[in-house]
């Protein structure tokens, strides 16, 4: 059926695409195909990673660095002891860029960002979105299957679907699913997800496993390579269902409920988990290039932090100790971001592991890093750090520390940081999502000006090469 080494395209979907992977299955061959014909031209990958409650600057900022300055720094990481909240990010540390001093007072929100926080335009979740976020921009501009897979953390919310993030331009917001069993659902096949069916799930995966196998047997080479790590993103949701099958076929799932839960993930640790698995397998399976995972849905009141503090998240943005783990609430949203980038780096390291022309998935990928409401969880918008994990297939500046003029300001709270107030001249969060355009290939003058001056939403000569 296929040559060893080198076979069509057309050869290889009119032999394999039949398999009861389906769509599921489809991006793979054409990514096998293209390898063997010589064509690779890998497409670039951004995964957002929103979380709620603020982003302390002390949570970004090198470990010893001094925090503002008159002028723009720009320096490098080499050598340099990253915080606790991204420690999980220093295996990609020449690949990362940490930036402060990026304001956002023209789309700040007070307790949440909603799809401000995204777009750089004033939005509320209670209203249709008044422009495009910066992953809906991408999704358009370079579309997988699924333009773009949004991925919800609502903790112990019975949420399914929810909007507020995302959105494809004005008046048109992108869902949020928020039950990991269903976002995977929609992406991997139409089963009984809602029975709560570990086992359907499982053996769907097992037979698209099968048509990966088959495809194994009959290629050599790079591109086997490729296949056998694709085999892995589905053998790790297959082991999660399967476990979840037999624990629940066993009645242990009742018995060690803390451990694993009688229902699909819903404690925020566990949810995380499990999106962060979804969308690996998504990136890693070719079905979109584009994906959001927001911790908090853009909001504040009704989240929760389950698994990391059984206190109200609203008390602890304002540094409120937590009775019962008696730690300020300044140490429950470390913890809280360390539990993130600990996934979300787990995400870079699947995507490291996957082969991809003459390197991996990784080099053609982004990830940003950042809070759904700038600094504080009463933002101003004055101040609003990111983390960047990525270069793009070298199209992003990487290994370096960039911050913008910032300067000392009054308190916010007890056990918060010491507010940071930027000059409003400084560049804007629009200018970063910008940058993103242009380094992706899809430049803009500025991206949503108008809530701020176009000068401000341009691209930034600091990170695009």
């Amino acid at each position: 059926m296929f040559a060893k080494k080198k076979f069509s395209r057309r050869s290889c979907l009119k032999g394999i695409s039949l398999g009861s992977g389906g769509l599921f299955f489809a991006p793979l061959l054409q990514k096998v195909a293209a390898a063997a014909d010589g064509n690779v031209t890998p497409p670039k990958r951004f995964i957002f990673f929103l979380f709620s409650n603020g982003y302390q600057e002390s949570g970004a900022i090198p470990v010893g660095w001094k925090r503002g300055a008159d002028a723009i720094r720009q320096e490098s990481l080499k050598g340099a002891k990253l915080p606790r909240d991204i420690a999980a990010f220093a295996p990609f540390q020449d690949r990362m860029t940490i930036v402060q001093g990026l304001q956002g007072r023209h789309c700040a929100r007070g307790h949440a960002g909603h799809y401000s926080a995204l777009s750089g335009v004033n939005s509320a979740a209670a209203h249709p979105p008044r422009a495009q976020t910066i992953d809906g921009a991408l999704g358009r501009a370079f579309p997988g299957i699924f333009p773009m897979v949004g991925l919800g953390i609502a903790g112990g919310k019975p949420t399914q679907a929810t909007y507020g993030t995302s959105a494809w331009g004005k008046g048109s917001p992108i869902a949020i699913q928020c039950r990991p069993e269903l976002a995977y659902q929609s992406l991997f096949g139409s089963i009984g997800a809602t029975g709560n069916d570990f086992l359907a799930r499982k053996n769907l995966l097992d037979s698209i496993s099968q048509d990966v196998r088959r495809l194994q047997s009959q290629i050599a080479g790079p591109e086997k390579e490729l296949v056998e790590h694709h085999f892995g993103a589905l053998e790790a949701l297959s082991k999660r269902d399967g476990q979840m099958s037999a624990l629940q076929e066993a009645g242990t799932l009742r018995r060690k409920a803390p451990k694993m839960p009688a229902k699909p993930p819903r404690t925020m640790v566990d949810v995380t988990a499990a999106q962060c698995d979804v969308a690996a397998a998504a990136l890693i399976s070719g079905l979109t290039n584009v994906v959001t995972i927001t911790s908090g849905v853009g909001s504040i009141f009704g989240t929760d932090y389950s698994g990391i503090s059984p206190s109200p998240t609203h008390g602890i943005g304002h540094g409120t100790i937590d009775p019962k783990l008696e730690v300020p609430g300044l140490e429950v949203l470390r913890r809280y971001r360390e539990h993130h980038s600990t996934h979300a780096a787990g995400i870079l390291k699947k995507l490291q592991a996957t082969p991809e022309g003459k390197g991996t998935m990784l080099d053609n990928t982004v990830l940003v890093f950042t809070s759904d409401c700038a600094q504080t969880q009463h933002t101003k918008g004055d101040h609003w750090p990111f983390v960047l994990v990525g270069d793009l297939g070298g199209t992003l500046k990487t290994g370096q520390y960039v911050s913008y003029p910032m300067s000392r300001g009054g308190q916010n709270g007890k056990d918060i940081d010491e507010h940071v107030v930027t000059p409003t001249d400084n560049p804007t969060i629009n200018a970063l999502y910008c940058s993103l355009l242009h380094a992706a290939g899809a430049p803009r003058d500025a991206f949503n000006a108008g809530a701020a001056p176009a000068e401000l939403c341009g691209p930034l000569n600091e990170l695009v090469v």
